[in-house]
């Protein structure tokens, strides 16, 4: 069975070797050929060419001049409606005081608060 593999090895090793020894034999690694140089006419635009990048500048102002319109006119659509808001709800009202908002206190709470800072102070007084 060895055997058999061994020579089955060395048959397929001897099968690309008749095209390696029918290269040429110089060296793989030498410069390639030159071919001659091929004289290429420069291209001309053709006119339509010019026409179009006016065409698209001219057109990328009038998008940007469309965008800026649309852009005013949604801020001042959102500024209206802010204002007829506003003058349904609050504006009658005025201005709160702050001992009406939401985070009011007793007055005594802050009169012990502030009454409690001032015992602190003396006392770091006296300590110095």
């Amino acid at each position: 069975m060895r055997r058999l593999a061994a020579l089955l090895t060395l048959a397929a090793l001897a099968v690309p070797a008749p095209a390696a020894l029918a290269q040429d034999p110089g060296s793989p690694f030498g410069p390639l050929p030159q071919a001659p140089p091929a004289e290429t006419p420069t291209p001309t635009p053709p006119p339509s060419v010019e026409a179009q990048q006016d065409t698209d500048r001219t057109l990328l102002y009038v998008i940007a001049a469309a965008l800026l319109v649309l852009f005013v006119v949604i801020a001042r659509v959102i500024t209206r409606d802010a204002r007829r808001a506003l003058r349904e709800r609050g504006r009658a009202e005025g201005p709160k005081l702050r001992d009406e908002g939401p985070h009011r206190h007793a007055r005594q709470s802050k009169a012990r608060a502030r009454a409690r800072t001032k015992a602190q102070r003396r006392a770091r007084r006296q300590n110095r």
